[in-house]
């Protein structure tokens, strides 16, 4: 199968993430069907996608048209038998329980025509696993996006053990043809690449606020005021590279506190304990719940303006 070949896509799980994804394909010329089990939950996601183009339109991202031409592209249905048959190219989006994916995967499996490709967007759990029963195991493979799907543009592309390179190449062209930025993932591991990264980062500071190093704020206000002001123009590699570290005496560079940081740092019962607390409670550190939705349409436009600013989102529009 060619990159031309996919002329109908299909998204299973119209939840956050589901609702994104399928508006990734719409905006860029692909017929979209997302699949959820039942009206209801296909009814908010549809919602959803409207707010996300009204909000688009407002930041000036896209046109008015071209909203109302990718809102035509994209159907809803309880059907998986509907959403599958006329599928070229889909994504699993539902919930992260290995058992549920495997069912829907061997659903996919017998439902799809012979030349689709089966994804899954999985943060964490790996497709070997899921995906082991699939007798196409030539044509799944993993897109991995992130938060919020329509609008941070890097995605993970990863294979399953049986991934063809055919399969694996079409993917990455497949994302690149919707604007989104895809990362190569050349190892299958849980959580892949990026949310270990981020587990990491995340894991510290929650230890550095349980062990009362600073406060919530304070972690929120240094990380974004320093290296996360850096990092959509540099990674750690790069950084590392300009500067300048690497021409400092070895014995120098080694003794840095960053490197010295790096190491595995072991976490005291007492601030472990707290962090188990903590998330036992289910609190929000910041967002008032009662106003939820306001602050990711506000996270949203902020992250839609960096976008125009940092990457060619506006080519070839369809």
């Amino acid at each position: 199968m060619q990159l031309e070949d996919i002329k109908k896509v299909g998204v299973c799980g119209a939840g956050t993430m589901g609702f994104g994804i399928a508006l990734n394909f719409a905006l860029w010329g692909y017929p979209t069907t997302i699949y959820d089990l039942n009206d209801a939950i296909l009814q908010r996601s549809l919602k959803n996608i409207e707010s996300a183009l009204d909000l688009f339109v407002q930041e000036k991202l896209i046109t008015p048209k071209r909203a109302g031409k990718a809102l035509k592209r994209i159907s809803a249905t309880s059907d998986l038998a509907r959403v599958a048959s006329n599928s070229d190219f889909i994504t699993e989006a539902i919930i992260e329980r290995s058992a549920d994916k495997r069912e829907l995967f061997n659903k996919l499996d017998q439902l799809c025509p012979p030349h689709t490709i089966i994804v899954s967007n999985t943060s964490y759990l790996v497709v070997s696993d899921f995906g082991a029963e699939v007798k196409r195991q030539d044509k799944i493979a993993l897109t991995h996006y992130f938060a919020p799907a329509h609008i941070v543009p890097g995605v993970e592309v990863a294979k399953g053990p049986g991934t063809s390179e055919e399969s694996y190449n079409l993917t990455f062209e497949l994302m690149k043809k919707i604007k989104k930025i895809p990362i190569r993932i050349l190892k299958e591991r849980p959580g892949y690449l990026l949310n270990t990264i981020q587990a990491a980062l995340s894991r510290e500071a929650n230890r550095m606020w349980a062990e009362g190093v600073a406060s919530a704020e304070d972690i929120e206000l240094g990380i974004k005021t320093t290296f996360g002001f850096r990092m959509p123009h540099e990674g750690p590699m790069l950084h590392y590279d300009v500067s300048g570290v690497w021409k400092w005496p070895k014995e120098v560079r080694m003794a840095m506190p960053s490197e010295q940081a790096g190491k595995e740092t072991p976490i005291s019962d007492e601030a472990a304990r707290k962090i188990r607390e903590r998330g036992e409670e289910g609190k929000t550190w910041f967002i008032d719940p009662q106003k939820f939705d306001e602050a990711i349409e506000k996270r949203d436009r902020e992250y839609i303006r960096r976008l125009k600013e940092l990457y060619p989102y506006k080519e070839q529009a369809v």
